[in-house]
């Protein structure tokens, strides 16, 4: 971690920041170009392949750039809002350039993968949704799906979707009852979350650590200093505090995504308004911890299990590749391992 001396910034002014994001032009053309209408185009894929070292170079090189300074005093604000975004930035990158399916599949597609959010049974929904899109649209109805294509990690409604016992749809609900949940959710996440911050500062300040507070509080239990090495509780604290983080950053941009939904006809042009809002597209980001039977069932479900697109497309199937001319169980163990390694850098990743 750097010190002041070898800081190449003092400040955070939005002028010298902003340079740092024109990564952001190769990527939104990466994803304006995933649209269907070029999906048989060979020249557009090879702009999307062409735009991926440009993107790379420009997301990494430029990294320094959109850091917050002094490094010491935004540690954790530039691992939450700059390394993860610079490293799912370049994955989204390698996706984009190098995808060739579709990005909507047909039903009998979806059903067959086991991701198909609608009801298998329901005919109206099948007509419905078997009206084809718009061969021509309109510049705004482009860039619609671009910005959809971009801030919408849940992906719900792609060809790469995951599966419903993956990621399963989220409860049914009105736009009312939906904006009254998650807001009610996010007032007890920031208290949750506050209070545990209070409890992890504490502890983290002591001398002794959380033992350390509970042998203060109890007297008799002040042979617990002794055994400091075996101090989790403090861990737990900060996890639990980027457990309730994250649920109450999640609760503000729905609430946001709400807003759009509800106003957005109003103030934007009819090929860029957004369609009807449906709640089940909006599932809790982490399950239910009481009702999994081991940590590994948690973690690899959820809809948090969706960044692992990321760790599939640039982690597993590359190992896999590489290693598919020794037999498919030798390529299969490759494809685990460089999944894990992948996902390893995902979230170890630092930029400073």
């Amino acid at each position: 971690m750097g010190t002041w001396g070898d800081e190449p910034f003092s400040d955070n002014q939005f002028k010298r920041m902003v340079v740092g994001y024109t990564f952001l032009i190769p990527l939104i053309i990466q994803a304006f170009l995933m649209n269907p209408i070029y999906e048989k185009s060979k020249q557009v894929k090879l702009i999307r392949m062409g735009l991926i070292p440009l993107t790379i170079y420009l997301t990494v090189t430029r990294t320094y750039i959109r850091l917050f300074y002094p490094l010491n005093e935004f540690f954790h604000w530039n691992f939450a809002f700059i390394s993860f975004s610079t490293f799912h930035a370049v994955c989204l990158s390698l996706q984009f350039g190098l995808y060739r399916g579709s990005v909507f599949a047909s039903k009998s597609d979806l059903i067959k993968a086991g991701n198909y959010r609608g009801d298998p049974d329901d005919k109206k929904d099948q007509q419905e949704r078997l009206v084809p899109q718009n061969p021509t649209p309109s510049f705004l109805e482009k860039v619609k799906f671009t910005i959809w294509l971009l801030f919408s990690p849940r992906g719900l409604e792609t060809s790469w979707a995951p599966a419903l016992d993956v990621v399963p749809r989220g409860a049914k609900m009105s736009v009312g009852q939906f904006f009254i949940h998650t807001l009610c959710k996010t007032v007890v996440c920031h208290i949750t979350g506050t209070v545990l911050w209070i409890i992890a500062a504490n502890n983290a300040q002591h001398p002794y650590g959380a033992y350390g507070v509970i042998a203060d509080y109890i007297p008799p239990l002040q042979f617990l200093k002794k055994f400091t090495q075996f101090d989790y509780l403090t861990s737990f604290y900060f996890a639990a505090v980027s457990w309730a983080s994250i649920e109450t950053l999640g609760c503000l941009l729905n609430l946001l995504e709400i807003a759009v939904y509800q106003f957005g006809p109003y103030v934007l042009p009819k090929d860029l308004a957004p369609g009807k809002f449906d709640s089940t597209l909006y599932p809790p980001l982490f399950n239910d911890l009481l009702e999994r039977e081991s940590m590994i069932t948690f973690w690899s479900k959820g809809w948090h299990a969706i960044f692992r697109r990321n760790i599939v497309f640039c982690g597993w199937n590359p190992a896999e590749s590489m290693f598919a001319s020794f037999g498919k169980d030798t390529a299969k163990t490759a494809g685990m391992m460089g999944g894990m390694i992948f996902s390893g850098i995902f979230h170890e990743y630092r930029t400073c």
